[in-house]
């Protein structure tokens, strides 16, 4: 009787319980442009269930007991919105909501610092924001130039460097990871960044982080990362088309200096975008043609570019998408790599040489025609659930074969595969998102088809790594960030057979392997805290671990550039370090409309074993004794020990409306103070071969800066042309300024970037040792830079880039600009030896369709 009884409560219950829970409140949550926000967060009571989570359309529904009550609603970035509700039993109620944009910068929505949506603010790391229409109103075609804009950032020889973590690596190593869309965009070869592919005319936002972050995007983010986010379709379709045209005037100082024959240094292109929805399908496509001559001799350039960008989103199962994205790229052209000389030289014997205009003139046998080809696919499946649980699927197949007519080339393949979980938590005084994930890349590097030689041979290299990061907030003011992430690599380089001796043909007999076991037993770790003190007052401090394995290009690069030998150096060993930051962000209001921000930070960067090219006799050792090989002399990827770098940092942005005017802003000043900790210490420097070189006594020796005792071997100073321990090709002092006006469809913006002297730079470039061996070869760059010491700004300024435009916006669309970039005709060189543009005029017209459907 009992067991009856006892099955007929437990029924009652489960029927009461099912009963209780009949009625349902359903709807949609929108933006102000009427598009659903996916993954908005709608709750009654978390702790009975009664939440949901947004489907990709911005529909929920919560099934509870009739009753009364509050539904909050939340997604980062918006206003949060409580509505009051009263739902009979057995009812369905229908509550759509539109949630408004917070007017506040520092509440812009970023992704990058944790692989889900976040606000500027509540970052526990310094981050920098660009929005995309800023970059491409200023005709900037190339993502590197945009990067140029940004706080603390530096660029040379479209290397991305921050916060002085690089110096100038000839291309290959990037410290800075560098993704679109969450994808990375370093190639399997040299992990440089290949810019041009990235589809400028659909980029919604860049977004910048600064210091170590290795612990949730690996070993190329030891200084920092780079994500190019672009755009998909809202409810309106849109269509864009710009084309621009410009010429370059002569530098300053060589007003009559004739350019190259009959190749004028005329330029111009042609980009557009489409976006729209169709139903279930979100398409965007895209393409553009650029072309110009150099202000360089014998140098110019022609590439074409297409994007497709395509998502289909699931009906019958909610929350689930799939799609896939494909960019292609194509360019070729000439390439200028350094100059063949500068300015009035003394070469001995009271002989004067007037280079004169030759700054803009190649040296010998160092112009390179080049074709270079792009390509990505990269497939995806998003899925959220309603329950809050999202998983990710990301893939990317990456080519970057370069081609050239010196017979050397590079074939380089990357296949990536990346599984993300993320979900959030949310309990009475506290939340948490948790995300996590696992990641597998596998680099393919071959020569190209029939080269009689190779950049780096044939070379493969796998990596694994797995992430997981917890943030946690609590009283909704204090977030806590906590991450780790291990990782292996294994790296395989094939000996080439000596004994095939036909020149179209390169076989391997021979597999040398090399992996991080030893150098990175252990996760990687971060943490990091953000306070909201007040209002808009937030504090931030952070620790982040960093790691970064030798590129395929860094340990086994073999190549001739003019007098300069490029060589391998397959011993070269990993390099760590840890970032560490304080900061603190203070939001502020002007007048009713423009709201901005102004952050500082104190940041502490250090590394061991940290990677540089070296200058040293490097090639093989028949060539020590051989004029016509230069006796080996060139450049190394060698480990130079430990460096620190130190430094302050101050941003200000703002924007919105002061009285007539809208107005925008971003500024910020960098300084850095990079030390080498093993200034007067032997460095151990190693040859193609993997043979430790003594070098106690040498030609190089005698060459280098006299510091130290040469009988010891070669120590940094001695490579220095500085007398203290500052690192090579860094600038201690940057500034960059940008500001924007409209007023009734006039647009006026300007644009400076300041960089200080380049205090260090090898020594062996102004030595007089490419004069003694007979070669011109960076004549004149020692006579340049005591010029630069010698001009009002000199040693400890530096160079000036001020940029402007002015443009008229009509209501029909069309957008007509004149853009004069270099106004001041500042001639300057952001790496030795290669002068960049003077004073160039542009012309852009663009036209822009969006119409309501």
């Amino acid at each position: 009787m009992k067991q009856y009884l006892l099955l007929a409560v437990a029924f009652t219950a489960i029927f009461t319980t099912a009963y209780a829970q009949n009625s349902k409140i359903t709807g949609k949550v929108t933006e102000e442009s009427g598009e659903g926000l996916i993954s908005a967060n709608v709750v009654i009571d978390a702790s009975k269930g009664w939440a949901a989570v947004t489907d990709f359309d911005g529909n929920y529904d919560i099934k509870l007991p009739g009753g009364t009550y509050t539904v909050t609603f939340r997604y980062v970035g918006k206003e949060e919105q409580s509505l009051k509700v009263t739902v009979a039993e057995g009812e369905t109620k229908t509550l759509n909501v539109v949630l408004k944009e917070k007017q506040q910068l520092i509440d812009v929505v970023v992704v990058t610092g944790t692989k889900y949506e976040q606000k500027l603010g509540e970052q526990t790391v310094s981050m920098d924001v660009i929005k995309g229409t800023s970059l491409t109103s200023q005709n900037i075609t190339d993502m590197s130039q945009g990067m140029s804009r940004v706080p603390g950032v530096t660029i040379a020889d479209g290397q991305v460097n921050i916060r002085g973590g690089a110096g100038w690596s000839y291309g290959a190593g990037s410290r800075v990871q560098v993704l679109i869309d969450d994808l990375p965009l370093l190639t399997a070869d040299a992990a440089d960044a290949k810019w041009t592919i990235i589809p400028m005319e659909n980029v919604d936002q860049l977004e910048v982080i600064k210091g170590a972050a290795s612990a949730l995007y690996g070993s190329g983010a030891l200084n920092g990362i780079v994500n190019i986010r672009t755009a998909y379709p809202v409810n309106e379709p849109y269509t864009k088309v710009t084309v621009y045209t410009g010429i370059i005037e002569r530098p300053t100082k060589h007003p009559k200096m004739a350019y190259w024959g009959s190749n004028a240094p005329l330029g111009g292109g042609v980009n557009f975008a489409h976006r729209q929805k169709f139903g279930q399908h979100d398409l965007v496509f895209g393409g553009a043609y650029d072309a110009g001559n150099s202000h360089l001799d014998s140098a110019d350039g022609h590439s074409v570019r297409g994007t497709v960008k395509y998502r289909y989103r699931f009906k019958k199962v909610e929350g689930l998408n799939m799609g896939v994205n494909v960019s292609a790229y194509h360019s070729w052209g000439k390439t200028f790599f350094f100059w063949k000389g500068y300015g009035n030289v003394d070469i001995g014997g009271g002989n004067i040489v007037n280079y004169d205009s030759l700054a803009y003139k190649p040296f010998g046998n160092t112009i390179t025609q080049y074709k270079s080809y792009r390509f990505t696919v990269d497939p995806f499946v998003d899925y959220y659930d309603k329950k809050g649980n999202h998983f990710k699927v990301l893939t990317r197949f990456f080519n970057a074969t370069n081609t050239n007519n010196t017979g050397q080339g590079s074939v380089p393949n990357l296949y990536y595969g990346e599984f993300q979980y993320h979900r959030k938590f949310e309990f009475n005084k506290f939340d948490f998102n948790f995300v996590a994930g696992t990641v597998a890349t596998y680099n393919d590097v071959n020569p190209p088809k029939n080269a009689s030689n190779s950049l780096f041979g044939k070379n493969t290299m796998f990596n694994y790594s797995a992430y997981a990061q917890t943030d946690f907030k609590f009283f909704k003011k204090l977030n806590i960030s906590l991450g780790a992430r291990w990782e292996y690599f294994n790296m395989a380089h094939y000996v080439k057979d000596s004994t095939i001796t036909s020149t179209d043909t390169i076989r391997f007999n021979r597999v040398e392997k090399q992996n991080s076991l030893k150098d990175l037993p252990y996760p990687l770790f971060r943490v990091g805290i953000n306070y909201q003190a007040a209002e808009a007052t937030y504090l931030r401090a952070s620790f982040g671990q960093g790691f970064r394995y030798p590129t395929i290009a860094e340990r086994y690069i073999s190549t001739v550039v003019g007098p300069l030998v490029i060589a391998s150096n397959p011993n070269l060993k990993p390099e760590k370090g840890y970032s560490a930051e304080f900061g603190i962000k203070q939001g502020f209001k002007l007048g009713k409309n423009w709201m901005g921000f102004a952050d500082a930070s104190f940041f502490w960067n250090q590394y061991d074993n940290m990677m540089e090219f070296t200058f040293g006799q490097f090639g093989p050792q028949s060539s020590w004794i051989d004029l016509n090989r230069n006796f080996g002399f060139g450049f190394s990827s060698q480990n130079v020990g430990k460096t620190r770098i130190l430094g302050t940092e101050i941003v200000l942005a703002g924007q919105g409306k002061l009285g007539p005017l809208d107005i925008q802003i971003l500024t910020g000043y960098n300084f850095i103070d990079p030390r080498s900790l093993n200034w007067n210490d032997t460095l151990s420097l190693y040859n193609y071969e993997g043979i430790k070189l003594e070098n106690k006594g040498s030609a190089l020796a005698a060459y280098n800066q006299p510091n130290g005792d040469s009988t010891l071997g070669i120590n940094y100073a001695m490579t220095s042309t500085s007398a203290s321990n500052l690192l090579k090709y860094r600038n201690r002092h940057t500034f960059k300024f940008d500001l924007t006006m409209n007023y009734k469809g006039l647009e006026w913006n300007t644009n400076m970037q300041y960089a200080s002297y380049m205090e260090n730079i090898d020594y062996a470039f102004v030595s007089g040792l490419f004069q003694l061996l007979g070669k011109s070869a960076f004549g004149g760059l020692d006579y340049y830079r005591k010029q630069k010491e010698a001009t009002p700004i000199g040693r400890g300024r530096g160079d000036i880039v001020w940029n402007m435009h002015l443009a008229y916006n009509f209501k029909e669309g069309v957008r007509v600009a004149f853009l004069v970039k270099n106004l001041l005709n500042w001639e300057y060189t952001p790496r030795p030896a290669y002068m960049e543009a003077p004073r160039n005029y542009q012309i852009q017209l663009s036209y822009t369709l969006q119409n309501k459907k």
